[in-house]
C-alpha cells in the first residue's frame, strides 16, 4: 500500500461542510495538487497558481494568493505535491474555489493518491445547508480558527461569467465539467484539423478535431459522421464562436495533449454562432518549456518551446519501410539562453515551405519529445509555428542572441553529437545507475552507459505486427504495429486494422544482458535499437532462424555480443502481481568515438597527482 503522505480521505468534504467543519477550527487540511495552471505567468507580481486539491476521495478547485508565490517557487511546489492547507477562504464563481492564504509544502513530488476522486460542487448543490460557499470561511495561522464572515469573497482574477447577449452568461473554458447543464463558452478555433475515415470491425465513419480557445483555458472537440460534416464547413481557423449544448466529456490523453480534463463531443443539439467581438480572446496561448529541461521530460510529451533558429537543415525524404510511402522531412535547430540546442522536425508540406530565416525567434506550439538518437522535437500535426511573435519571451531572446548568443558553443542534447567532455563525463556505470535508485521515481530516469551486450536471449525475439499505415495524433501517418494473428486460412489479420496479410511484418522486442566493469541488468530494445545493434531486420532474422541449419543465425546473434558502445538507457519502475521491479529499455544505441574518449582519458589523467 503506497504512503498517503499524511493525506485523509474525506477531510475536505468534513472541513469544509458547515455541520462537521468545527472538527478542523485550528488544524492543516493536507492535500494532494492533482492539476496545476499557471495564471500571469509572465507578470511576477501578479502570478497566481490555480489547483485542483485533492484528499483521494473528493476534490475542489483552489486558488494560491500571489504572496506564496517565493515559498512556493523555493520549495519545490509542482503538480502531485502535497500540501498543508493553513489558512484560506471559500468563494464561489462557477464553481467553489479555495482561496489560500498560508500553506506548508509537506512533498514535493508524491504518487498521485486516490483513482476515482469525485469533485465535491454537485455534493454542495445537492446540499445547500452544508455549503460554506456563501460565508467565506477561514482556518487562520498556528491554529486559532477565523469566524465565517457574512458574504462571499470572489477569489482575485478568477474568470467571472460574461453577457454573452439578452439571456446568456459565458463560462470560462477551464470551469467546464459533466456536472454542467446550461453553459456558453465564447472560444477562438486555436486548431481545425481535417476530416479523417476509418474502417473497422465495428464499421466505418469519419470524424474531426477542433480545439477552442479563451483567456483561461484550452479544449478539444469532436464531430463525427454527419456532425462532422456540418461543423467541419461551418468552423473556419482563427475565428471566435459561442458554443453550447455540447456533451462533456472525459479527456482522452491518448488522443490529445491538452491539460483540460474534459473534452467536447458536438452533436445534433449543439449550437454554435459565430462572435465579432473578439478583443477579449487570445489569438493563442503558450506555456514555454525551457530547452535544458527538455532531457528531463518523458518521451512523447508534448510542449510549447520558443527559440532562435540556429541552423535551418535541407528538405530530405523517409521512406515508410511498411509501405514504402515518402514523407518529406526537414530538422530545424534552436537555442535559447540556457545554452542548449535542440533539433525540432517538420513533415510534408510545413517541412517544404518553411522560410524563416537563421536568427529569427520563433515560438512552436505543440512539439513531442522524441528520444532517438538523444532528444528532439517532432511538429505535431495539431502544432503550429509563428515567427518572431509580439510576445516578451520573443523580446527576450532575441536581445540576448544578438548580444551574446550568436557567439555562443551550444551543448547539443543529441547522443551522437555529445562532445568529448561533459557527456563523457555524464556516463554512468551501471552500479551507480543501481546504486542511484535510476527508475525509483514517479517518471522514468535516462542514463547513458558505456556497455557491451554478453547475452542475447535468441527466443521469441519477435512478434508479428500490422503494417497498415494509420493517421493519428503526432507526426502523421505511421504503422499500426499491433500484434496480428494467425487465421486457419494461414493468413494473418489485425483486429485494430480489420485487415488481412499473407505474411505479417515482424517486429523486434528483443531481450539481452548488458555488462560493464561494475555489474549487469537485463535490457529491452525494440524494433529501431535492434535493428541497429544487429543490422538486419526481424524478419530476416526469423527466416535464418527456420535455416539454422548453416548456423547463419547463431553467427549473426553471436557476432552483436562483447561490443563496446553506448547505450542510452531509460529505467523505469514496473508491478506485476504485486512484485515492483526496475525494468531497463535501450532508447538509444551508438558507436563509441574513439578520438572522443581519449581525450576524456587524458583529462582525467590530468586531475591526477602523482606523489
Amino acid at each position: 500500500m503506497s504512503d498517503t503522505h499524511g493525506v485523509t480521505p474525506g477531510a475536505l468534504k468534513e472541513a469544509l461542510s458547515k455541520s462537521t467543519s468545527h472538527k478542523w477550527a485550528g488544524k492543516p487540511i493536507r492535500v494532494q495538487v492533482t492539476n496545476l495552471k499557471v495564471i500571469n505567468e509572465q507578470n511576477l507580481a501578479e502570478r497566481r497558481y490555480r489547483c485542483v486539491f485533492s484528499d483521494g476521495q473528493n476534490s475542489i478547485q483552489g486558488l494560491l494568493d500571489s504572496h506564496c508565490n517565493t515559498y512556493l517557487e523555493a520549495n519545490g511546489f509542482t503538480k502531485f505535491s502535497v500540501i498543508s492547507i493553513d489558512k484560506f477562504t471559500m468563494a464561489k464563481t462557477m464553481k467553489r474555489i479555495l482561496i489560500v492564504s498560508a500553506l506548508t509544502v509537506e512533498v514535493p513530488k508524491a504518487e498521485r493518491l486516490g483513482h476515482e476522486v469525485t469533485p465535491l460542487d454537485p455534493y454542495f448543490d445537492q446540499n445547500p445547508q452544508e455549503d460554506m460557499a456563501m460565508a467565506a470561511f477561514g482556518a487562520a495561522a498556528q491554529g486559532a480558527a477565523a469566524a465565517p464572515q457574512a458574504a462571499a469573497v470572489p477569489p482575485p482574477a478568477a474568470p467571472r461569467a460574461k453577457p454573452a447577449g439578452p439571456s446568456r452568461p459565458v463560462n470560462p473554458i477551464e470551469s467546464l465539467s459533466p456536472y454542467q447543464n446550461n453553459w456558453t463558452i465564447k472560444g477562438r478555433v486555436l486548431y481545425k484539423g481535417d476530416i479523417r475515415t476509418w474502417s473497422n470491425a465495428k464499421g466505418e465513419g469519419k470524424l474531426f478535431n477542433v480545439n477552442f480557445l479563451d483567456e483561461s483555458d484550452e479544449i478539444r472537440a469532436t464531430a463525427f459522421n454527419e456532425m462532422a460534416d456540418k461543423y467541419f464547413h461551418l468552423l473556419e481557423e482563427g475565428k471566435v464562436y459561442y458554443v453550447s449544448k455540447a456533451r462533456i466529456q472525459q479527456a482522452k490523453p491518448k488522443f490529445s495533449h491538452l491539460s483540460h480534463p474534459y473534452e467536447l463531443s458536438l452533436d445534433k443539439d449543439s449550437e454554435i454562432t459565430e462572435c465579432f467581438d473578439t478583443a477579449d480572446v487570445p489569438k493563442i496561448n503558450y506555456n514555454f518549456a525551457r530547452l535544458d529541461a527538455i532531457q528531463n521530460l518523458e518521451k512523447d510529451t508534448v510542449v510549447d518551446v520558443i527559440g532562435v533558429i540556429n541552423t535551418v537543415n535541407d528538405v530530405f525524404q523517409i521512406t515508410a519501410k511498411s509501405t514504402g510511402k515518402p514523407f518529406s522531412r526537414r530538422n530545424v535547430s534552436i537555442v535559447d539562453d540556457s545554452n542548449f540546442a535542440i533539433d525540432v522536425g517538420l513533415w510534408n508540406a510545413t517541412a517544404v515551405d518553411f522560410s524563416i530565416p537563421a536568427g529569427s525567434v520563433v515560438a512552436f506550439k505543440g512539439v513531442k519529445v522524441q528520444d532517438f538518437g538523444g532528444r528532439s522535437l517532432t511538429l505535431t500535426h495539431s502544432g503550429s509555428i509563428m515567427a518572431n511573435p509580439d510576445i516578451p519571451e520573443a523580446y527576450q531572446l532575441k536581445g540576448w542572441y544578438d548580444n551574446k548568443g550568436v557567439n555562443e558553443n551550444f551543448k547539443s542534447l543529441k547522443v551522437e553529437s555529445a562532445g568529448a567532455a561533459e557527456p563523457l563525463a555524464n556516463r554512468k556505470t551501471i552500479a551507480r545507475a543501481e546504486v542511484e535508485g535510476l527508475g525509483s521515481n514517479e517518471k522514468p530516469d535516462f542514463f547513458t552507459v558505456k556497455a557491451s551486450i554478453n547475452y542475447i536471449k535468441a527466443d521469441n525475439f519477435c512478434y508479428p505486427a500490422c503494417a497498415n499505415e494509420i493517421n493519428t495524433t503526432g507526426r502523421g501517418p505511421s504503422p499500426c504495429n499491433r500484434k496480428v494473428i494467425q487465421e486457419s486460412d494461414g493468413s494473418w489479420r489485425c483486429e485494430r486494422c480489420n485487415l488481412t496479410y499473407p505474411e505479417p511484418h515482424y517486429r523486434y522486442i528483443l531481450s539481452a544482458s548488458l555488462v560493464d566493469h561494475t555489474g549487469q541488468i537485463w535490457v529491452t530494445l525494440f524494433d529501431d535499437e535492434a535493428n541497429k545493434l544487429l543490422k538486419t531486420s526481424a524478419s530476416d532474422l526469423i527466416r535464418l532462424k527456420e535455416e539454422e541449419d548453416n548456423g547463419d543465425f547463431t553467427k549473426l546473434i553471436n557476432s552483436a555480443t562483447m561490443r563496446e558502445l553506448n547505450f542510452r538507457v531509460k529505467a523505469r519502475q514496473d508491478s506485476y502481481n504485486g512484485q515492483t521491479k526496475i525494468r531497463y529499455q535501450v532508447s538509444s544505441i551508438s558507436e563509441l568515438n574513439y578520438e572522443n574518449e581519449c581525450v576524456a582519458l587524458a583529462k582525467d589523467l590530468e586531475g591526477v597527482s602523482i606523489n
